[in-house]
């Protein structure tokens, strides 16, 4: 009687222990189940030994049809004959031929070779293998969370894609009484930005790495009667860089970045807005070499495409061409609006978000492109210092310079915006 119970709770396992080779959570669950039965079973004196034991081998390896149990089922003996006291490896080793002989009757596909196949191909030494387990000892019937679900594991391939994210937004409210002694004005101001990153690499020659980021901001201004808000910092650009490995650190690319902005932008008091979505809109493709040179932790970009740029830039609105550098002798229409194209030479050195220190972090972005008859210059870099896990402080400094737009009257050619900010921030 109680040589079929210990059959029947190891009949229960079979298939799962099968299922679940080499899986240290299960062998440590069935090594307790094993010596639990055989205990209950009473029929050793208790004793057991908590060293490592080799009997499990056959148990947890993978399927294999061995002759001694098939032996010992047709020879007719009974497992223990009146009197007969055991060793704890011994009755060990009986109930796990019963269970192997459970296998070999209901489920003869799931053995995957023969002793003697085994031996030849040295999968385990011709003496009895020795298993390399945790300490056996007396377990109790309560299945811990790691062999939850039927004992099914489940292996992951590992992804060659990596996604990125960082968002944030600040508020800012200034009230300034009208009798104050220095002047100003109540306002309020708000910016959000969002940068995404979805890059691949297959870890051999291929890469393909993928930016987005839009910077929207408003304020409002009591002189500005007009308007209730007007946007004072607009940026949307994807930018996307396919590369092909030559030798270390260099490789041979295609770059393309598309920019423009989403919402209009007015002057104080001006019912006509000076930019808008698509107006302009620069497209840039080339190809080159991209030179990413191994500096640790650091990382390095530094792309150039030598006369192989292609530049396009279009202006929705034909009565802002002019100012947005589409000229008259240049441009062509397009629709409602008008483009320019040309090809030149492009220089981007990137360094992608850098961890200064444990609450400091830099980004910064250089881009030059010449067709050698006007240039194009820009250069941005942006401080983010971490005051708590979700409060930021961002300095964002923008420098730029275009030779085909009207020039200012003191700036010339030259642009410049900075931007500090304090507000709630969120990266993964």
């Amino acid at each position: 009687m109680k040589t079929k119970i210990v059959y029947f709770i190891f009949s229960l396992f079979a298939l799962s222990t099968v299922t679940a080779q080499n899986n240290s959570a299960v062998y440590d669950f069935f090594n307790g189940k094993i010596d639990a039965a055989v205990s209950a079973a009473a029929v050793v004196d208790g004793n057991a030994d908590g060293d490592a034991n080799p009997v499990y081998a056959r148990l947890f390896a993978s399927p294999v049809l061995y002759q001694s149990v098939v032996s010992d089922a047709f020879s007719g003996d009974d497992d223990v004959l009146p009197g007969d006291i055991k060793s704890m490896d011994e009755e060990r080793e009986a109930v796990i031929d019963d269970v192997l002989m459970e296998l070999y009757r209901t489920a003869p596909e799931k053995v995957l070779m023969t002793e003697a196949e085994m031996r030849s191909e040295k999968f385990v030494p011709s003496h009895v293998a020795k298993v390399n387990s945790p300490e056996l000892r007396f377990a109790e019937l309560e299945i811990p969370e790691e062999v939850v679900g039927g004992m099914k594991t489940t292996v992951k391939k590992p992804s060659n894609w990596k996604f990125s994210g960082r968002t944030s937004l600040t508020f800012t409210q200034n009230f300034v009484s009208e009798n104050w002694y220095q002047g100003g004005e109540s306002n309020y101001a708000m910016l959000a930005t969002i940068d995404l990153d979805m890059n691949y690499d297959d870890k051999n020659r291929i890469t393909w790495t993928n930016h987005f980021d839009m910077d929207l901001g408003f304020a409002t201004s009591k002189a500005d009667t007009l308007h209730s808000f007007r946007t004072n910092t607009d940026k949307l650009r994807i930018e996307s860089t396919f590369g092909y490995k030559i030798v270390k650190s260099l490789d041979l690319a295609a770059k393309l970045k598309v920019e423009s902005q989403t919402l209009p932008n007015y002057p104080i008091n001006t019912p006509d807005f000076i930019s808008n979505f698509l107006a302009p809109l620069d497209a840039n493709a080339s190809i080159g070499f991209n030179f990413k040179p191994d500096l640790g932790n650091f990382k390095l970009e530094v792309f150039l495409a030598p006369l192989s740029a292609y530049n396009f830039r279009y202006v929705h609105y034909k009565d802002l061409a002019e100012s947005l550098g589409v000229n008259e002798t240049e441009g062509f229409d397009v629709g409602r609006g008008r483009a320019r194209h040309d090809y030149g030479t492009q220089l981007v050195v990137t360094i992608p978000t850098y961890q200064l220190t444990s609450f400091l972090d830099v980004y910064s972005r250089l881009e030059y492109y010449t067709n050698y008859q006007r240039a194009f210059f820009q250069w941005e870099t942006k401080f983010n210092v971490a005051l708590s896990k979700y409060f930021t402080a961002s300095l964002m400094v923008n420098t730029r310079f275009d030779d085909s737009v009207v020039k200012h009257k003191d700036w010339k050619l030259w642009q410049l915006k900075e931007l500090f900010t304090l507000g709630v921030a969120y990266a993964w």
